[in-house]
């Protein structure tokens, strides 16, 4: 009888938690390759970025999510890791690469910028884009990331 009654408590709290086993992880996939993201919208969360942060997995990346297309411009103080930054455009396609971005340990840090507009910017852990063959002009599904906004 125990056994039951933890057993349907547990079946409850993975379906209904605070993680429900069902929500599903946004991710942005390049063929059959995705990446789990975490998606930064508000101007706080934008501004520090993966700054201060020990790491990044290989298969986990940080998606900004602007309001408008522009020549969003990023830079890499106050991180401890090298990064692949990706520009994307509203409707999903791959518009500039910046790999292998180093951290920055002194200022003045480099600013990193597109040659064109775009709406999405994707951080990614270093030398991603080119292990998994990422090209300006491909075309990217974002699933789920738009609605965790």
């Amino acid at each position: 009888m125990n056994f039951m009654v933890n057993l349907v408590f547990c079946f409850i709290f993975l379906v209904f938690g605070p993680n429900p086993v069902w929500a599903k992880t946004p991710s942005v996939c390049h063929l059959d390759n995705c990446v789990g993201v975490e998606v930064v919208s508000k101007t706080e969360d934008m501004q520090r970025g993966l700054m201060y942060r020990k790491g990044l997995e290989k298969d986990k990346g940080m998606f900004f999510v602007f309001t408008y297309d522009d020549r969003h411009r990023f830079w890499m103080k106050n991180m401890s890791f090298n990064l692949d930054m990706v520009w994307i455009s509203q409707a999903g396609r791959i518009v500039f690469i910046s790999p292998n971005i180093p951290a920055c340990k002194t200022d003045p840090c480099p600013v990193y910028a597109p040659n064109q507009p775009c709406r999405y910017v994707l951080e990614l852990s270093e030398g991603y884009a080119a292990l998994h063959n990422w090209k300006v002009g491909d075309n990217l599904r974002l699933d789920g990331v738009l609605e965790k906004i």
